[in-house]
């Protein structure tokens, strides 16, 4: 301090401000660590929610107006990879992780085996066309504005619970935002009244009707019957999606689950097969654009023996989903696979 003295007054006080900057910082310093060995540090991520080292952003539920949504959201891992394995919410029972993967010039949705890879300081995405968790069998419909509680379970962050708002799919309404109020020559809406039985050969079409819906997914129901011997549905289409995968729903215990049915739909000699809401059922994925009440929609169904024939079905919407008093899924409460009763 002397020979600092001895240097003149301006010298000495330069030398005090540069102690205690270097003092002021050195204190900073060990508020820091003392806060990263507390916990309390500020997250390098601030939106979203966070468990460990995911963040989850972005997410969002389709709305509906049938029994059919899916929710869609980002997760972002700064640690070890992970796995989300499972969804869960109060709407339904039935949640599961899909994919939608394609096979040549068209594509299904499936369950994904195993759940959704969250890499290592990687991303996971969810979004419409690709990962998305699909809620089905749902007690009401699901509406623009609501929150809806969505439980994630992780294989090594464990679970957490986000609300989740519902919003119109970025896309909705056509591929093209410039000719919103063209019509569509693959899916033009007509008002009609409901479209007659249609018979060829042994076979007879009835009660066929489409779902309403808000989002690019629906299911189409109705009632084979058959005056002669066994025939099998195998194929159904329509200009509506190229996505279009004959399902079942099988009940597992006190859950159910739906699916892609192996080889068809049987229609028994002499008998009837009946496809409706929470069993057997034609399910159209990726829907260009919504149905419509009172849209008719152009189904052709493929036959193993009887070949190929193309029905009008009208959409409306299903009441039955939300009657809720007892009766289970769908229409009589039918919970399994659709049964082929022999006529009368």
């Amino acid at each position: 301090m002397k020979c600092i003295l001895r240097r003149g007054p301006m010298a000495a006080l330069i030398m005090l401000m540069a102690l205690s900057v270097a003092l002021v910082a050195v204190a900073c310093g060990g508020d820091d660590d003392e806060d990263d060995a507390n916990g309390d540090s500020t997250p390098a991520v601030t939106d979203g929610t966070k468990i460990g080292n995911l963040t989850i952003s972005g997410e969002w539920v389709r709305p509906t107006t049938n029994e059919v949504s899916a929710a869609y959201l980002t997760v972002h891992n700064s640690g070890e990879a992970d796995a989300l394995i499972k969804a869960s919410t109060p709407l339904t029972s039935t949640v599961q992780l899909h994919e939608v993967i394609t096979e040549g010039s068209s594509s299904k949705m499936q369950e994904k085996p195993g759940g959704f890879p969250v890499p290592a300081d990687g991303m996971l995405e969810l979004k419409p066309g690709s990962f998305h968790i699909m809620m089905m069998d749902l007690k009401a419909p699901i509406e623009i504005g609501q929150t809806v509680s969505l439980t994630l379970t992780f294989e090594k962050a464990g679970e957490v619970t986000i609300e989740t708002p519902v919003k119109a799919a970025p896309d909705m309404g056509g591929m093209d935002h410039g000719n919103m109020g063209a019509t569509t020559p693959a899916a033009t809406a007509t008002m009609a009244a409901a479209p007659g039985d249609v018979t060829f050969g042994n076979l007879t079409i009835s009660d066929q009707w489409v779902r309403v819906t808000a989002n690019t997914v629906t299911a189409a129901y109705m009632v084979i019957t058959n005056t002669g011997e066994a025939d099998t549905l195998v194929a159904a289409s329509t200009p509506l999606t190229a996505n279009v995968q004959l399902h079942e729903v099988v009940s597992d215990g006190a859950s159910s689950k739906m699916q892609p049915k192996e080889g068809g739909f049987p229609v028994p000699a002499n008998g009837e097969v009946t496809l409706r809401p929470g069993s057997y059922h034609v399910m159209m994925l990726d829907l260009k654009e919504p149905v419509t009440d009172g849209q008719l929609v152009t189904i052709t169904l493929t036959f193993a023996k009887a070949g190929d024939v193309t029905i009008t079905a009208l959409a409306k919407p299903h009441t039955g989903m939300m009657q809720g008093s007892g009766q289970g899924m769908g229409q009589g409460g039918g919970m399994g696979m659709a049964t082929a009763t022999p006529g009368h």
